[in-house]
């Protein structure tokens, strides 16, 4: 029986071999070019998949990095009926392989398989939710809410799969947070089962397709705690699942934002004016008629704001938006006690309510006062061990701020997630190596150190493709206006075939194109 394991699995990385050969199924198609570099990270990722182990690739650019892992992905998930998670983390790049790599490579491969994009729950209307909304519309929302409201209910019957980015206008937050699916609130036992729920068709497609492209933020959101991770016999958000990160160089910062502590000064006032909002007189407490409800949420939103106000005049943010906290009891606990007020009254409410919708709503909001509840208490004690705390300053005009705790090392953490036994996850980009051809520095930052490393080049020929130009001190125009290099002998224009692109050091980064013959660029030394 090894034996012919052994054989199936060489059987396996051989054909992945030949269909990125230079006669392989992908050479006889239009416009592909055969890269030797891209062959040898397909068949390293097909040898990863058989032999569940763990792979980290970075190859330059040009490789053909996505279909390099595609095709091995997509067999693999077929023949061993399996499921492939592409976890990217730019919308553009998700695109790209929903819109044109797969859609390429589902003409071109001989077999049958199903691509589906995983969004989160709340992207989705709840059509239960938005009925109960719309009954609920004058204790709920101002004349102006419920005039979005009844267009959400128009569209509602007109769209494809009820996703917000279905709409054609972005709706109010507020709103949408009242009609969009929610955890507790849209279960498969009270939406499921009606066929009519956005949410749960979505899920179906998930569970049929072979491949699922997800965010990274999302799926990390979906992995849960390291301990649920560790408890799974197999692996990862399905039964049996393999994951391909790509963009992988991003992993350990969102990774670390989503298993960091968390607590939102504006998501904790929205969640309480959910309850009541003293300024439009609306909110779940107003359905339920709670006169003391009402009095209680009223008078928390502001001394919410004066708790967050009192932590912001103790943090010195100078020029950044994040600041360090090193002390226990950085700032006086003004409002655990209230939120936990809070909390008490909307499980007296839930006690007197026989509508059972109106008390999951309410058991929800209870759930979120509560952690965020526990959240502060844990900031403020600093009761979470190796962890690292700071404050920032949140929204577009730095309004609001957060409260915040990660792990100081996320490497234990990931490792304990991600990089388990008899499980597969493939890393792959363009930057990962720091200087090293072993990618040891990444491998350790994110808890991969047994993951097989892979350094491939680029195969574009740069000293024939390329030409550098470097000036001293030089002005140059981008757009409308002149800008002035750095004068330093390090700043490069790249000459290529097809334009003209800009580069500035000593942070490298293209800034501009134009066609060739630079009619939309002038330089002048000086």
């Amino acid at each position: 029986m090894i034996a012919l394991k052994d054989s199936l699995e060489t059987d396996f990385v051989e054909r992945i071999r030949i269909i990125f050969s230079e006669t392989g199924l992908l050479s006889k198609t239009k416009n592909f070019e055969f890269r030797p570099q891209q062959q040898e990270m397909a068949v390293a990722v097909a040898q990863a998949l058989e032999d569940e182990r763990h792979l980290v690739v970075e190859a330059g650019t040009g490789v053909g990095k996505s279909l390099a892992y595609l095709v091995p992905a997509i067999l693999f998930a077929l023949e061993q009926k399996k499921k492939a998670i592409i976890s990217t983390q730019t919308i553009n790049l998700q695109e790209q392989l929903l819109y044109k790599d797969i859609p390429i490579l589902k003409k071109i491969l001989p077999v049958e398989f199903e691509a589906a994009l995983m969004k989160g729950r709340q992207n989705y209307l709840c059509p239960r939710r938005l009925e109960r909304a719309l009954q609920q519309s004058n204790e709920l929302f101002t004349t102006s809410e419920q005039g979005e409201l009844q267009q959400i209910a128009e569209w509602s019957r007109t769209t494809r799969d009820g996703s917000i980015s279905d709409l054609p206008v972005e709706p109010d937050a507020k709103v949408w947070a009242q009609v969009c699916s929610e955890a507790h609130l849209c279960t498969a036992k009270t939406c499921g089962q009606q066929g009519g729920c956005f949410y749960h068709q979505a899920r179906k497609r998930f569970f049929s397709a072979e491949v699922v492209v997800i965010n990274h933020t999302l799926l990390f959101m979906l992995l849960g705690d390291p301990e649920e991770q560790e408890g799974r016999e197999s692996g990862f958000l399905f039964p049996n699942d393999f994951i391909v990160f790509d963009e992988a160089h991003t992993l350990e910062q969102v990774a670390s934002r989503q298993i960091s502590r968390t607590v939102s000064q504006y998501g904790l006032r929205s969640t309480i004016q959910r309850l009541y909002n003293a300024r439009t007189r609306k909110g779940l407490f107003t359905v339920t008629r709670d006169a003391a409800g009402v009095t209680l949420s009223a008078e928390l939103v502001d001394e919410v704001d004066r708790f967050f106000h009192q932590v912001e005049e103790r943090c010195d943010f100078g020029k950044g938006r994040e600041f360090r906290v090193r002390q226990v009891d950085f700032s006086p606990d003004t409002i655990t006690a209230r939120l936990h007020a809070l909390q008490a009254r909307i499980a007296e409410v839930v006690k007197k309510t026989e509508d059972e919708f109106l008390k999951a709503e309410l058991q929800e909001l209870g759930r979120r006062i509560r952690d965020n509840r526990i959240g502060i208490a844990v900031f403020l004690e600093q009761g979470a061990d190796h962890h690292v705390y700071w404050v920032e300053q949140t929204g577009k005009t730095a309004k609001f701020l957060s409260l915040n705790a990660a792990p100081v090392d996320i490497a234990p953490v990931l490792r304990r997630m991600l990089f388990r036994e008899s499980c597969s996850c493939i890393m792959t980009s363009a930057t990962l190596a720091v200087g090293r051809a072993d990618l040891a520095y990444f491998r350790q930052r994110i808890g991969a150190e047994d993951a097989q490393p892979l350094h491939l080049g680029s195969p574009f020929d740069f000293p024939k493709q390329m030409k550098v130009f470097m000036c001293r001190k030089c002005l140059i125009r981008v757009g409308r206006s002149m800008k002035k290099l750095w004068p330093s002998g390090s700043h490069i224009l790249s000459k290529r075939r097809r334009g003209v692109r800009l580069f500035f050091s000593p942070a490298i980064g293209a800034c501009s194109r134009w066609p060739d013959g630079c009619s939309h660029f002038s330089w002048r030394t000086k």
